[in-house]
């Protein structure tokens, strides 16, 4: 992915790259669009060093959209960059004046902050985990076995990736382990059986669809089920706090039903409109597959032993979560496969894709945490509090819940989204007259999966397909607002009245 997928109309890839100015102009945005807004007014009631944080943050987000230089070196570069000028974008004055304070180490102690996440590790974990399918075969076995049933028509497989999430969704409480370490390994494997590869004009062929296809219905599922991505209980934890009352996992899907039944079964046909596969029907294909499993024989040992692993890691995401974290049973897994010589160490190391997207993700969580950090968050969550509490009640609760679905632009984490957002939305909700709050409180937790579809960070499985070669950048966030939006104006347009309805 590069700036040659911005080329303008009769620039191809190889001319882009041999096209200096255009080189220099992709180059030059970025820069232009923090330097505009750093040399603008800061707004009233917003700090003038948070202004300066907010224009580092803006140019790096243009740095992904274009990407002059890979997206994991845009996010370095912000990151450092901050951390520099961390005297002047960073730390109020009065904080960098005082005495205890130690301004080098708390600048490095920030920017190095996204690398403690857990959730930039289990991606890690999953690219690893995908790099085991690879290595022993076995995501090329259940691809042909999918494949020789459901591969005749490109719209079935779609459905059945769209199920096998599904499926997993109730029981797994992370859509990173979920889709990135048991959806995407598998899946991963399928587009090189119809010779549509990664990072080639082949991608388009069935690839691309079938990665949006997973990662559009994770985001589904993930607001479908109470315990389809953790974000979910800890918003539900704020509710109990907040308004003293529980909310039960059927309350929870009930509530959600209407929109995941139109979402669910809908998701795959749009994207087969939307993105569409240049090859749609392949009868021949379903034969050759069953002939190529008949070849491959019975199971290897190292098949065995990655299978064995992997339901290992999904016992410990579904049972043992109040045992062990969901990142800590894949890290398990991960140290199973090289002990083993299912994957060996020299194999980790070279899978760059991984390594990528740590960066990558770590980087932008830590930019993406420092807008709390600076009090941009809670300047806008002030800006919203005054613009909605003279609305009528539908429409307060309806600009409510869009603003803090498209407040997640600004987010790297769901969770972060979560405990920054949502504890001030459901003040502003509780000071609208007339809301029915228990209404408004669900109406905004259940927008949190839905809101990873936007951008590719905005939850942990997006980088991972982002990062699978299938996807453009120009192709993710020109799908990601899309989807976005058809996401958004179903739940307005059909969960809001229906949660309005039951309580």
């Amino acid at each position: 992915m590069s700036a040659t997928q911005f080329a303008p109309a009769g620039i191809g890839p190889l001319q882009a790259h041999r096209n200096p100015a255009w080189h220099t102009l992709m180059m030059l945005l970025p820069l232009l669009v923090g330097a505009v807004i750093a040399l603008s007014p800061a707004p009233p009631g917003l700090a003038q060093h948070a202004w300066y944080y907010f224009a580092i943050f803006a140019a790096v987000i243009t740095g992904l959209v274009v990407e002059p230089i890979p997206a994991a070196a845009v996010g370095l570069v912000g990151v450092t960059t901050a951390a520099v000028l961390a005297r002047f974008v960073l730390f109020e004055p009065a904080q960098v004046a005082r005495a205890d304070f130690n301004l080098t180490s708390a600048a490095v102690n920030w920017a190095l902050l996204g690398f403690a996440n857990s959730t930039v590790w289990l991606i890690f974990a999953a690219f690893i985990f995908s790099l085991g399918y690879e290595k022993t075969g076995l995501g090329k076995r259940i691809s042909l076995l999918l494949v020789s049933w459901l591969g005749g028509r490109t719209l079935s497989l779609g459905y059945a990736v769209a199920f096998a999430d599904a499926i997993l969704a109730p029981f797994t409480p992370s859509n990173t382990a979920r889709s990135g370490g048991s959806v995407f390994p598998v899946i991963k494997q399928m587009p090189a059986l119809y010779d549509s590869l990664p990072n080639d004009p082949s991608a388009r062929r069935i690839g691309g669809y079938l990665m949006w296809t997973a990662l559009a219905t994770t985001c589904v599922t993930s607001s479908m089920f109470l315990t389809g991505v953790a974000p979910n209980l800890l918003a539900l934890a704020l509710i109990r706090t907040t308004l003293h009352v529980n909310v039960t996992w059927s309350g929870w899907f009930l509530g959600f039903l209407p929109v995941g039944v139109i979402l669910l079964f809908g998701t795959p046909w749009l994207a087969y409109k939307l993105y569409p596969p240049e090859l749609k029907f392949s009868p021949e294909v379903p034969v050759w597959a069953r002939q190529e499993l008949h070849k491959l024989g019975p199971l290897s040992r190292r098949e065995i032993v990655l299978a064995g692993l992997v339901l290992c890691a999904l016992a410990m995401w579904v049972f043992g979560g109040d045992v062990v974290d969901a990142t800590t049973a894949a890290l398990v897994v991960v140290c199973g496969l090289v002990v083993t010589r299912t994957v060996g160490w020299d194999d980790l190391l070279a899978n760059k894709p991984a390594w990528n997207t740590l960066i990558w993700f770590g980087t932008l969580v830590t930019l993406a945490s420092g807008l709390a950090q600076v009090g941009m968050v809670k300047w806008l969550a002030g800006l919203l509090s005054g613009a909605l509490v003279h609305l009528p009640v539908a429409a307060a609760l309806v600009a409510l819940v869009a603003a803090f679905f498209l407040l997640h632009y600004l987010f790297a984490s769901l969770t972060a989204h979560t405990t920054a957002l949502l504890p001030t939305m459901l003040v502003i909700a509780a000071a609208i007259p007339g809301m029915n709050v228990l209404a408004a409180a669900l109406a905004l937790s259940m927008t949190l999966g839905l809101m990873g579809i936007i951008t590719p960070y905005a939850t942990g499985p997006g980088p991972i397909y982002a990062g699978s070669g299938y996807l453009p950048a120009k192709d993710f966030w020109r799908l990601g607002a899309i989807f976005g939006g058809i996401s958004l104006v179903v739940f307005l347009g059909v969960g809001v009245p229906w949660l309005l309805w039951l309580e």
